[in-house]
């Protein structure tokens, strides 16, 4: 399921489940970055590991929140 949002949030990366992946449709490139940068920082705080895949020309944010 594809969101649109303006940023990726803490919030976001908290509520998601283990094995869930979220779909986050951006206003631009530099939003992409900022949303993929917030995840790899929050890895930490959750005891988790991201990954993420970015679609530029779409300006699309593809983040998978794992167990470690």
């Amino acid at each position: 399921m594809k969101v649109k949002v303006e940023k990726v949030t803490r919030e976001e990366l908290r509520n998601m489940e283990f094995g869930e992946s979220r779909e986050f449709e951006l206003p631009n490139a530099q939003a992409c970055d900022n949303g993929k940068s917030v995840a790899y920082q929050m890895q930490n705080l959750l005891g988790c590991k991201f990954s993420v895949t970015t679609d530029y020309p779409t300006n699309t944010l593809t983040i998978t929140k794992n167990a470690i």
